[in-house]
């Protein structure tokens, strides 16, 4: 995927689907972690943080990255306005895929219905595992297996995943499955496409 895929959508992208969806994420993602202010969390493929600013005022600082400079554009001006919420200093905001981030000290890290934008997803969540603290979560959002129909003509690396098949890779990753359900539908193209919720303790107790 090239970092021009979005330029034409980012400024029309905070729909009201996409707003129902990030908060059908977050609230599912309420359920089984509790954030503190202690925590350095990883927005990855953030687009316009739909999840990650309401996450933003839980947590000691977040990290930004999406490899499209439009959507991030967005992004920057939702976090210059948001005067109100007073984070513009725990934010940092990263232009480029999850590789391009090597520190191993997030706490946290979460992703909603980016992966299946990703070709390689094992070489990911090997990258993934390598800057999670040891016992650091890894929380993915996306679609179950679907006909293609959802992105319609677009061309996307994944029309969804198995998500017994996407578990194993995260287990080939050092990392230990604690949670994986389906917890919303979407109505689009007068169809239905089921959303999954995958969460993921960091086996490793030091990084080498």
């Amino acid at each position: 995927m090239n970092s021009d895929y979005f330029n034409h959508k980012a400024d029309n992208w905070d729909t009201t689907m996409k707003l129902e969806m990030a908060d059908n994420f977050i609230m599912e993602m309420f359920k089984s972690i509790r954030f503190s202010k202690d925590q350095k969390v990883l927005d990855f493929g953030c687009g316009t943080g739909l999840v990650g600013l309401r996450v933003a005022s839980l947590v000691k600082s977040v990290v930004f990255m999406d490899i499209s400079k439009s959507m991030l554009d967005v992004l920057n001006s939702k976090i210059e306005s948001d005067n109100h919420l007073n984070i513009k200093h725990k934010t940092t905001v990263i232009n480029g895929g999850i590789e391009k981030y090597t520190t191993p000290d997030i706490d946290i890290i979460f992703s909603l219905m980016a992966l299946h934008h990703i070709e390689d997803t094992q070489a990911i969540f090997e990258h993934i595992s390598t800057i999670l603290k040891p016992g650091g979560l890894l929380v993915i959002g996306d679609l179950k297996e679907e006909d293609g129909s959802f992105h319609a003509d677009e061309r996307v690396p994944h029309n969804g995943f198995n998500i017994d098949t996407l578990a194993r890779q995260v287990e080939n990753s050092e990392m230990e499955i604690i949670l994986s359900d389906t917890y919303n539908t979407i109505s689009k193209n007068e169809k239905k496409y089921d959303q999954f919720i995958l969460i993921a303790r960091n086996l490793k107790t030091k990084h080498n």
